[in-house]
């Protein structure tokens, strides 16, 4: 096995070596050999997209000054935003539209191939109208819709953000006008979740397309992005890696760290013969370097106890998350935000994060 077919994705650029979500940490993790990243995407009060992980400044941010600062990033002006600097290292708070120029330019620069991706994760919180400022955003560096289609996958965490491009009439349109590209008719839009049960409702909403609205241009999920300990439970290969094949769906895993939690991802994808899979890393150097130790898998692959043991406790702690999507034709209002209550195992994981066990 090969990096070329396990894909290695910087998880928020170079977490490990370099401050999180800024343009040194990307263009180190590319210089790795890992062919994408993932970063996380915020609206300001006054819908201009920016790049951050956490919604409030204080952790990552401070003022020109040096100072602290604690901005909701939802509630607050871009104006305001705009001279907010990392603590690390000195470097913006980047908008959306900063990114894609830079990307953009590496591309033409060296990326004859168009291999490079970008990896969206859309904090839940956010406005589903946060999708049409993407595009907006893309359209305006790139003008050629199509062009943006396999070079970036929109990773969402609730239903409402896909039910919301196949309401809103501009997107319908603009969509149905726009010609398919090196085999993608949108974006790859992938379902981030703790569980892989909530991940059916969405493989049960691209039935409902199938068998509904005719007339409409159909955004189906094409892939899931599951918290690696979750794909440790027995459960998972026996009765939710089927639904991955029969929906020819693309499978991520993170964040992964290590070589154990590597093989046994590629394993399991190797064996179903999953369609494209791959591993977000805080380390992208080491598991470019790991892939090409991965041996072929010959057998169904058996997790460990400890393994088992691991994902039936955080799967008792990290609950499924309620889902309230359940009615396919329920309208979605674009401009609703859903604040997420930081609770204390939040904290509790938010540190493990940070000490790149999650």
């Amino acid at each position: 096995m090969t990096a070329e077919t396990c894909a290695v994705i910087g998880h928020r650029g170079f977490k490990a070596k370099y401050t999180e979500n800024t343009l040194s940490g990307f263009l180190k993790c590319f210089q790795t050999g890992a062919m994408s990243f993932e970063t996380d995407v915020w609206t300001t009060k006054d819908h201009v997209l920016v790049i951050s992980h956490d919604v409030n400044t204080n952790r990552i941010f401070c003022d020109e000054n040096g100072r602290e600062t604690s901005y909701n990033i939802l509630e607050t002006d871009y104006e305001v935003l705009r001279t907010l600097r990392t603590i690390e290292s000195g470097e913006p708070l980047l908008r959306f539209t900063d990114l894609l120029q830079w990307f953009v330019a590496y591309v033409n620069e060296n990326d004859a191939a168009g291999e490079r991706k970008m990896m969206l994760d859309l904090k839940a919180a956010n406005p589903p109208v946060l999708l049409k400022l993407l595009i907006q955003d893309m359209l305006s560096v790139h003008s050629e819709l199509a062009w943006w289609f396999p070079r970036i996958q929109l990773g969402v965490w609730y239903l409402r953000f896909i039910k919301y491009l196949n309401q809103d009439p501009e997107l319908q349109q603009l969509f149905l006008e726009t010609q398919p590209y090196q085999g993608y008719t949108h974006f790859e839009l992938i379902h981030i979740s703790f569980n892989w049960k909530s991940s059916i409702i969405f493989a049960a909403y691209n039935e409902y397309l199938e068998r509904a609205h005719a007339h409409l241009f159909k955004f189906k999920t094409t892939g899931v992005s599951l918290i690696y300990t979750n794909t440790w439970s027995t459960k998972f290969v026996k009765y939710f890696m089927p639904t991955v094949k029969q929906q020819a769906w693309s499978l991520y895993t993170w964040t992964s760290n290590t070589k154990p939690q590597l093989t046994y991802f590629c394993k399991v994808c190797q064996f179903d013969d999953v369609r494209a899979y791959g591993v977000i890393t805080d380390h992208p150097d080491t598991m470019v370097e790991l892939c090409d130790d991965v041996i072929a898998a010959v057998s169904p692959p058996k997790a460990t106890f400890f393994q088992r043991l691991t994902s039936y406790i955080v799967g008792a702690v990290i609950r499924c998350p309620r889902v309230d999507d359940g009615c396919f034709d329920s309208y979605v209002e674009p401009l609703q935000m859903r604040p997420v209550k930081m609770t204390l195992g939040r904290k509790i994981f938010a540190y493990l994060q940070q000490m790149g066990i999650f």
